[in-house]
């Protein structure tokens, strides 16, 4: 059993603004979209306002790493959507830096699921906000809302269906060779409505034979995916952490009926893949330090064959070409545009 721990780590400055401000709502079931750890959902179980409570992610690693700390109480959640449940409370702590689109996104799906008297409740960590709370006026009548220096705090209460609902989903197509692929991508996937750059240079830089096996580490919306499978008759193993980027795929590997796409929805690096895959490709995010990158190329040799290529594209040149020197042969490092492919041979 899980220890009751995350309260005890700093909540970011939304959530835990939203857990001081908000009124004291009671009711049966409450759902936290939380941009941290989830303390919030403890705080409504520990106060006795809620009989239940979830905490929602659409990363794996974010649902993981909340599930190894957060009361056990607490149900941690990870999927495309919001689940197909309804709630008397949706708390929704989102930060400045916060994908606009994708909170939008949420916020009518979080409407949607509320039960007809039930309350959204927002927070945002800027005092001079007016963002959040023009989103919250065109979706209910009555909006309260609590300012102060830390920023603001928002609720409402269902008493009507939307009228309106807006798809925010995305379908564009892309050439490869001679392939012209249809994609599908929706807000907080990587690259959303359009095919990333460095993603381009590693479908024009791979090499890939009509049998082989790829492993698409960091997937995305899949445009790397759904090319690479175009090349082959071999199985491509796409792999992320996002539970909507996986999502994505799958719709699009269906459109171009593609049979040969295998999705992995995967934090850990545990694929246990059926047999070692001839070629690798990688795209790893270019922000934060080095640890995202260590865990990609790791996996990606680990799951490789003897002889197998690991083809990276990247703005950091340098510290792939120290870090493959133990792992791997014959390096080769290569511009592209204004992006770098690393290349390497698993001994």
């Amino acid at each position: 059993m899980n220890e009751p721990t995350s309260e005890r780590l700093t909540a970011l400055p939304s959530e835990s603004l939203l857990g001081e401000k908000l009124p004291k709502f009671s009711g049966a079931s409450a759902l936290v979209i939380s941009p941290g750890r989830a303390q919030l959902a403890e705080q409504l179980l520990n106060l006795g306002q809620y009989q239940q409570a979830s905490a929602w992610y659409l990363d794996l690693f974010s649902a993981a790493t909340t599930a190894s700390c957060i009361d056990p109480r607490v149900e941690v959640l990870c999927s495309a959507d919001l689940p197909d449940q309804r709630y008397d409370l949706v708390a929704m702590p989102v930060l400045t830096k916060s994908e606009s689109e994708l909170t939008r996104d949420l916020m009518q799906q979080a409407h949607a699921r509320l039960v007809m008297g039930g309350y959204l409740a927002m927070a945002v960590n800027h005092a001079g906000d007016q963002w959040v709370h023009q989103q919250m006026q065109a979706m209910f009548p009555k909006v309260s809302c609590n300012r102060s220096t830390a920023g603001c705090v928002y609720w409402a209460q269902k008493n009507v269906e939307l009228k309106k609902v807006k798809n925010f989903q995305a379908e564009f197509s892309f050439r490869d060779d001679e392939h012209l692929i249809r994609a599908v991508s929706r807000p907080g996937v990587f690259a959303h409505r359009r095919v990333d750059v460095g993603a381009r240079q590693l479908m024009r830089s791979a090499e890939i034979g009509p049998m082989d096996h790829i492993l698409d580490m960091g997937c995305g919306s899949g445009t790397i995916s759904l090319a690479a499978a175009k090349r082959t008759r071999g199985l491509v193993h796409a792999v992320d952490s996002n539970a909507r980027a996986i999502d994505c795929l799958k719709r699009s590997a269906e459109w171009n009926q593609l049979s040969n796409v295998c999705c992995h929805l995967n934090a850990d690096g545990e694929l246990d893949l059926s047999q070692p895959v001839d070629v690798a490709l990688a795209n790893p995010p270019y922000y934060g330090d080095d640890t995202i990158a260590c865990h990609f190329v790791d996996v990606c040799i680990k799951n490789l064959r003897p002889g197998g290529a690991l083809l990276v594209v990247t703005k950091q040149p340098r510290w792939y070409h120290a870090y493959f020197q133990s792992k791997l042969e014959e390096i080769a490092i290569f511009e592209s545009s204004s992006y770098f492919v690393c290349c390497g041979r698993k001994s």
